[in-house]
């Protein structure tokens, strides 16, 4: 892995953490409050609407792309549980080891074939 993907891996972990924290919270309440007090100096002008859609466009489109990245991590690492748990158990259908691999054609005829075992029970 480059230094690069280290550091925002790292990065990442860390700002998705503090992001869904209170504290996280209370520092973007503070922003807007911010924004509210330098708007009633600017008069709410043009101006000021205008950095305020830049602002918050700017942490959106980045908070979106940490987020995914976070997740996408997330999920491998379900993934990765999940094989593990199929491939010890002796009655598992390993069949289902990467089934997330699959197209959703393949993963609806699958989910028949497990519905009708469960009708079948």
């Amino acid at each position: 892995m480059s230094f690069i993907s280290q550091q925002l891996e790292l990065y990442t972990h860390r700002f998705v953490r503090w992001t869904g924290s209170t504290s996280g919270f209370f520092i973007a309440l503070l922003s807007v409050l911010i924004w509210l007090v330098a708007g009633e100096f600017c008069s709410f002008s043009e101006a000021w609407r205008g950095g305020l859609s830049i602002y918050i466009a700017t942490i959106t489109y980045l908070m979106v792309f940490l987020i995914q990245r976070n997740q996408n991590k997330e999920l491998s690492i379900l993934h990765v549980k999940l094989n593990e748990l199929i491939s010890v158990t002796k009655l598992a259908d390993n069949r289902l080891i990467n089934v997330e691999e699959l197209t959703e054609e393949e993963i609806s005829v699958v989910q028949d074939i497990h519905r009708k075992i469960g009708i079948a029970d």
